[in-house]
C-alpha cells in the first residue's frame, strides 16, 4: 500500500499596493537624497568656478616665450576648479551609475545658476559694465562644463567593470575633457583672431594631467565607493 505523503506549500506573499506604494516612495526619496548629496558637492566647486572666471593664472607665463602662448591669455583660475567636477561626477558614477550621476549633474548646475543669479544681483550696484563677461563666453563656459561631465560619467558607465582598474577613470576624464575643450575653444574664441586652436591643444594637455593625478585618488576611495548591486566596477 502507497503511502501518499502531504506537504505543505506556501504561497508567496503577495506585496499589497500599500506596501508596494511605500517601497516606491522610499526608493524615490533614497534617490533624491544621494542626487542632494552630488548635487552640494558639486556647487562649491560650480560657484568658485564662476566667481573666478576672469582670474587668469600667471604663474607658468615665465616658461613660455611666445606672448600669445602664455598660459594666462587661455587658462583662468575658474577652468582649474571646473576641472575638478568631472572626477567627482565619475566617483558619484562609479557608486550610483551614470543615470543617477547625469541628473545629480544637472541638479547641481541648477542650484549653482540660482546661487550665482542671486549673487551677482547682491554685487551689481558696486560693479561696472566690464566686469561682466560676454554672453558668448558665458554660453561656452556653461555649455561646455556640462558636456564635459555628462561625457565623463557616459563613458565610464559604457566601459566599466572591464580591463584594468585604471582603464574607466581615465578613459572617463580623458574624453570628458576632450568634450569640454572641443566646445569651449571654438565657441568662445571663433573668428577673434585669438590662436585658439593652440590654447584648445595646451589646455587639453594641462587637463590630462589633472585626468592622469585624478586615479591615485580614484585608487585609494575605490573601497569607500564600491558600486551598488547590478553596476559592476572595480
Amino acid at each position: 500500500m502507497e503511502v501518499s505523503v502531504a506537504v505543505e506549500q506556501r504561497r508567496p506573499l503577495r506585496e499589497t499596493p500599500a506596501q508596494r506604494f511605500g517601497r516606491e516612495i522610499g526608493s524615490f526619496f533614497t534617490s533624491i537624497a544621494r542626487m542632494t548629496m552630488l548635487a552640494l558637492l558639486l556647487m562649491p566647486v560650480l560657484l568658485a568656478a564662476f566667481l573666478t572666471v576672469d582670474v587668469p593664472v600667471r604663474g607658468f607665463d615665465q616658461n613660455f616665450d611666445v606672448e600669445t602662448m602664455k598660459p594666462s591669455h587661455w587658462l583662468n583660475l575658474g577652468g582649474l576648479f571646473m576641472a575638478l567636477g568631472a572626477p567627482l561626477a565619475i566617483l558619484y558614477a562609479r557608486r550610483y551609475g551614470g543615470d543617477e550621476a547625469s541628473r545629480a549633474i544637472t541638479a547641481a548646475w541648477g542650484l549653482a545658476a540660482v546661487a550665482t543669479f542671486a549673487e551677482l544681483s547682491y554685487l551689481a550696484p558696486t560693479l561696472a559694465a566690464e566686469d561682466f563677461p560676454s554672453v558668448r563666453f558665458v554660453i561656452a563656459f556653461v555649455a561646455s562644463a556640462m558636456i564635459g561631465q555628462y561625457v565623463a560619467v557616459s563613458i565610464y558607465d559604457v566601459i566599466r567593470g572591464g580591463g584594468p582598474w585604471w582603464r574607466a577613470p581615465a578613459m572617463a576624464a580623458l574624453f570628458g575633457f576632450g568634450a569640454h575643450v572641443v566646445v569651449y575653444f571654438p565657441v568662445a574664441y571663433w573668428s577673434s583672431g585669438a590662436p585658439w586652436f593652440n590654447w584648445m591643444v595646451a589646455d587639453f594637455a594641462a587637463k590630462a594631467i589633472i585626468a592622469f593625478a585624478f586615479l591615485p585618488v580614484y585608487w585609494l576611495l575605490q573601497k569607500s565607493f564600491r558600486p551598488l548591486s547590478g553596476l559592476g566596477g572595480r
